[in-house]
């Protein structure tokens, strides 16, 4: 019944059900977990902590705020358009195409660069503890690995990214666990509230700041939208699955960064940023946690690249699929498994490329170009049910314009204390889509094949 409910549904839109609907509420939840990452504290706790000035666990916080009325947003817009494409297709049908362009030309970079920052963990850590084993080796595997996985189908996803999910939380649990036993026993602080407000070294400037990089660890919930024409009942599923993934997740992160920060009170005392979170834990639980969680951090670096890669593929295939991008290449399906083979293997050829590039610039990029989306997804909610289907009574109030500009607001805050070289890429990204854009469309004269299928 679900299932021809979003056929209908995708069909009202003009739409083929080509791809094939398998997944559930907890199929879609695990699959937000994943791409969200349940450790991924560890990788920023470093550079979070030192812009924070000690208030990391504060941070997460007030990230989860914005982070939470952008989820809402998306999953509004995902019962409004249960259709592959996510932000693009909610910019564009809400607003405008070529707000709709723009939104997925810079979620790509979210999408895109994912993968690729994460098989630089991989092959960062795994070499780490097999220092004998090539750097390149280990990150060409892991991508071979990652997309063959892909182009098995999205079932396939689910059953790999669910097994690596369970690993993951695990590793919380130990890290949770021997954190509080160290705490009970007068290791750092103890249990206190000074990792959420320490007065002798707090500034609301440092914290701004702080947030703006500790929203990286929530990139991701918003992928789940792009799977709607694999889900039974997007409209539900995915409304309810966006939003307990992001409070859930918060959970988890603001837990993480309580116990390292209560372990290892002294944010200046790390040796470095990148190994700052093994050193508090070490306190707590020894080289056994360390390794430990180590081996956690390349299970979630291939559960996020999957998931991610899976993500970017349906973006590319909903572009692909209106005419925004070569829809020859980015909208063909394989006969059997309804995977984007051309898509995902042209996925793998960039990642090797971006392979080369540092982990900061990517992470930078990645911030600008989801906070990007995220804006306007939220205006999508306010244009869609506030103004075009007049929904102005009661509650409809708050739900299609109070929470939607509140989202926008808080992302465009994170968004303006982003740093230089966040702006100056993300900037030369988006100056590189407008000339697409306008090459693609004749200077902009050509009508966009997607203004007919919406008036139709």
């Amino acid at each position: 019944m679900g299932e021809n409910k979003g056929t209908e549904n995708l069909e009202r839109f003009g739409y083929k059900q080509e791809l094939k609907r398998e997944l559930g509420f907890w199929g879609v939840f695990i699959y937000g977990v994943g791409m969200m990452v349940p450790i991924a504290p560890v990788i920023v706790f470093g550079a979070v902590t030192a812009a924070s000035m000690g208030h990391m666990a504060l941070a997460y916080l007030i990230a989860v705020i914005p982070m939470s009325f952008t989820a809402y947003s998306y999953g509004q817009m995902a019962g409004a358009y249960p259709i592959a494409g996510s932000a693009f297709t909610y910019t564009q049908r809400a607003i405008h195409p070529y707000a709709g362009f723009f939104a997925g030309w810079t979620i790509l970079l979210d999408y895109a660069l994912f993968p690729i920052l994460n098989y630089i963990v991989v092959g960062i850590f795994v070499q780490m503890m097999f220092p004998s084993l090539p750097y390149w080796g280990i990150v060409i595997t892991a991508i071979v690995l990652i997309t063959v996985v892909n182009l098995l189908g999205v079932k396939s996803v689910s059953r790999v990214n669910a097994f690596l999910v369970i690993f993951m939380l695990l590793a919380v649990l130990y890290t949770v666990v021997s954190s509080f036993t160290s705490l009970a026993q007068g290791v750092g602080w103890g249990f206190s509230t000074l990792p959420f407000y320490n007065p002798e070294t707090f500034e609301m400037s440092a914290l701004l700041v702080g947030t703006s990089i500790a929203c990286f660890s929530f990139m991701g919930f918003d992928a789940m939208t792009t799977l709607a024409e694999e889900v039974h009942e997007p409209g539900k599923t995915l409304s309810r699955g966006t939003i307990s993934v992001c409070f859930f997740m918060a959970f988890l992160f603001i837990l993480q960064a309580y116990c390292a920060q209560s372990v290892h009170p002294d944010w200046t005392l790390f040796e470095s940023a990148d190994t700052a979170f093994f050193e508090a834990i070490g306190r707590a639980g020894g080289q056994t946690l360390v390794t430990f969680v180590s081996i956690s951090v390349i299970a979630g670096a291939l559960a996020n690249a999957i998931d991610s890669q899976a993500g970017v593929a349906r973006v590319l295939y909903g572009m692909g699929r209106d005419e925004a991008l070569p829809g020859r290449i980015f909208a063909y399906l394989h006969p059997r498994t309804k995977a984007p083979v051309y898509t995902l293997l042209i996925l793998a050829v960039v990642a090797i490329i971006g392979a080369t590039q540092d982990m900061e610039t990517i992470i930078t990029m990645i911030n600008f170009g989801a906070l990007s989306a995220f804006m306007l997804v939220n205006l999508s909610v306010i244009s869609h049910y506030f103004i075009r289907q007049n929904r102005r009574k009661g509650w409809d109030v708050v739900r299609y314009l109070l929470v939607p500009f509140f989202g926008f607001l808080t992302c465009l805050l994170l968004f303006v204390n982003l740093s230089p070289r966040a702006k100056t890429a993300g900037g030369i990204w988006v100056a590189i889509g407008f000339v697409y854009l306008m090459l693609s469309t004749g200077f902009f004269r050509k009508r966009a094949k997607i203004l007919d299928a919406f008036e139709e």
